[in-house]
């Protein structure tokens, strides 16, 4: 199919041509590339034109001769105006700031959002023809506007968007309106390539790309109509009309769905009802950024993790904690700080309260427990809310579904974005999620929803844009994913596997407290964007990450993340010796019935509190529709019950407040240290808690 390269080497070469000058310093950062391909834009042309034929030949040509001469003309005008000053990482594109640049707009005060990436090269795909109408795919979800929620947001006007208006809206101002990637061509979508062999995505390690809120809907509302991507097999459009198989892992009732017919396709309207209603997009206008970056390019290895530990301070995390319906009346340990009341209420019988998942702590991060690619395992397996918390977190933040999806082609079960990877800019769009996902079938659309009020400046390369705070996103997986293990065990913290601190395992302490370091360390993504991720994200919150469906135990999983963070912080605020973490502290939920792997995590506490919290679960267990498990991890036969049955000595003395006092003042590594040596004698003997060996010995 059709495609257009657009590199910088040619478009350098006809810049200098037009201004008369070969002088490479002369030209505008985003010009100034070192490390472009090496052909010239006659040339790229004439390789343009050889391969296509027919009516793609116009096409490829036109585009790419028109993006090219009208580069060209800005990087002239540019000399006129002086040099610019040199770029932190010159590889930047933008292809919009050219075009302000063309109409006499210089650099824009802010930028609303325009697609932005650092990947070395793009390619533009044309969009194939639709198989079916914009009414014909909401009348697929909707049938009948049956399941249809007409909503009128406090902060989007007085529209009240009734299945006519939505439709009309996507169909007369979306789709058939002004092209949101006319800046790239005409007819066209820009996507990133990769690295040369690294084929499981469209970024690599290290790599990131933007898309502002109005092309990302484009990108949906073409999806649901059945526009294909010419030459490009991107991820979202399979994904949509992939049945649920047979085979399902997650939610056998939904067997033969598909996901465009079901809840991920009510959870993409809702996406393009809060588009309708965005100020931001009012007039054709492309609204904020919505940015997705990948972790890398080069990994960090455990003894680089155990360097920083060494220098870490483990009070510098910032640890704050929030006892979320686990037993209690929500009191923190004396000694331990709590998570600000706007991120810490309590359920009610109506519904959630306030946790990571929920929201409401400005610039809280939501860690997504994934596995090793966003999305985790819904294609197949789900057409809507079902698995565990990495798939639920999908329906409610499709934004963030749509890029982990579009952004790769790879071939097979999980064409989606690797992880760790973070999405900024993402909006939580609905109500009837919180950790325990016990009533989240609800997914109401919020019309309390921030459309104007979330709304920040940051600036990415000397350029500024316009990017939602609200709900920052980052999903990372633990090193445990797959381990095995013996269900009766491992759910009641007392399978030797769990405990293994082995170096030659891979999925040994060591190794999970180098996978949470890899993705919450600054410095492990790309410089240009460590600013962006400095101004938006402003803590992180956590259940048990490492203790979810890949079944480790909830204390070693806790001391990872205590230690790892700790040594990461440095990488936010440049020391590590902030005594109590001023910047990016720790959120840490507990939960009676996390929606996976419901009340082990109650184990982190001691004595009577975990047998409060292990009874809490009992009396108030979740709802099928809330959890999965696999079956052989129910511990009552042929029941649905889905919290631990535990034994008389299951719950320890020390909970982890003890730990925390023990430890506050010490390094990172000494704590992993004294934890690797006291399991080290232990095990395989797991009739004790962690937290009692390691304090009592």
């Amino acid at each position: 199919g059709p495609e257009v390269r657009v590199t910088t080497r040619g478009v350098m070469a006809a810049a200098r041509a037009a201004a008369g000058s070969d002088d490479r310093s002369l030209l505008p950062m985003q010009l100034q590339s070192s490390d472009s391909e090496s052909s010239d834009v006659e040339a790229a042309a004439t390789a343009a034109a050889s391969r296509a034929s027919g009516r793609n030949n116009v096409i490829v040509v036109s585009v790419l001769v028109t993006c090219c001469l009208a580069l060209a003309t800005v990087a002239a005008a540019a000399l006129a105006w002086g040099p610019s000053p040199a770029p932190r990482r010159p590889q930047l594109r933008h292809l919009n700031e050219f075009d302000n640049a063309l109409k006499g707009k210089g650099r824009a005060a802010s930028h609303p959002g325009a697609y932005v990436t650092n990947s070395p090269e793009t390619k533009l795909f044309q969009w194939g023809e639709p198989a079916r109408s914009v009414q014909e795919a909401f009348d697929d979800t909707f049938p009948n506007g049956t399941g249809w929620q007409s909503v009128r947001f406090a902060e989007g006007g007085d529209t009240t968007w009734t299945p006519e208006a939505i439709v009309r809206w996507v169909d007369d101002e979306l789709v058939h309106g002004a092209d949101p990637f006319a800046a790239q061509g005409t007819g066209i979508v820009p996507v990133p390539f990769s690295a040369p062999g690294y084929a499981q995505c469209q970024l690599a390690p290290g790599q990131f790309v933007a898309y502002s809120r109005r092309q990302l809907c484009y990108i949906v509302a073409k999806s649901l109509m059945g526009c294909p991507t010419v030459g490009y097999n991107n991820g979202l459009l399979r994904f949509m009309d992939q049945k649920v198989d047979g085979t399902s892992i997650f939610v056998p009732s939904q067997e033969g769905e598909v996901p465009r017919l079901a809840g991920f396709g009510r959870a993409w309207w809702q996406q393009l009802t809060t588009c309708a209603a965005d100020p931001g997009l009012a007039s054709g206008g492309q609204g904020s950024l919505v940015l997705i970056a990948v972790s890398g390019p080069e990994e960090p290895s455990v003894n680089d993790v155990r360097n920083e530990a060494k220098k870490s301070f483990l009070s510098s995390a910032g640890l704050r904690v929030c006892r979320y319906d686990d037993g209690s009346d929500g009191s923190v340990p004396e000694g331990i700080e709590a998570v600000p009341e706007e991120g810490c209420r309590q359920p009610t019988a109506a519904g959630p309260g306030r946790d990571f998942m929920t929201g409401g702590l400005v610039g809280q991060a939501v860690v997504d427990i994934t596995a090793g690619w966003l999305g985790g395992y819904i294609n197949t397996n789900a057409a809507g809310i079902g698995g565990g918390q990495d798939e639920r977190l999908m329906t409610y933040m499709p934004e963030v579904l749509t890029l982990a999806f579009f952004l790769s082609q790879a071939p097979g079960q999980w064409p989606q974005v690797r992880a760790p990877a973070w999405v900024l800019g993402a909006r939580r769009l609905a109500l009837g999620l919180d950790g325990t996902c016990r009533w989240d079938s609800r997914i109401e659309l919020d019309s309390d929803l921030e459309l104007t009020s979330d709304i920040v400046t940051v600036k990415l390369n000397d350029v500024e844009y316009d990017v939602s705070a609200a709900s920052p996103f980052l999903g990372f997986y633990s090193k445990s994913q797959d381990w095995g293990g013996n269900p009766g065990l491992n759910r009641r913290n007392k399978d030797p596997g769990q405990r293994s601190v082995d170096p030659e395992v891979w999925y040994s302490f060591d190794q999970q407290v180098q996978a949470y370091y890899r993705a919450v360390s600054l410095s492990n993504y790309a410089d240009e964007l460590q600013p962006v991720l400095r101004e938006l994200v402003k803590s992180l919150g956590t259940g048990p990450w490492g203790a979810g469906l890949w079944f480790g135990d909830s204390q070693i999983a806790f001391l990872a993340s205590w230690i790892a963070h700790a040594a990461a912080k440095s990488t936010w605020d440049g020391t590590t010796l902030l005594p109590k973490g001023e910047s990016l502290p720790l959120d840490y939920y507990i939960y009676s019935a996390f929606t996976e792997n419901p009340s082990n995590q109650c184990f982190v506490h001691g004595s009577s509190k975990c047998q409060a919290c292990l009874d809490r679960c009992a009396e108030k267990p979740l709802p099928e529709s809330a959890f999965w498990l696999p079956e052989d991890y129910y511990m009552k036969p042929s029941s649905t019950f889905p919290c631990v049955v535990s034994q008389p000595d299951d719950c320890g003395t020390h909970g982890f407040e003890d730990v925390v006092e023990a430890y506050k003042h010490k390094r990172a590594s000494d704590l992993w240290n004294d934890l690797v040596e006291a399991l080290g004698k232990s095990n395989p003997d797991t009739s004790r808690s962690v937290f009692d060996i390691l304090l009592d010995g």
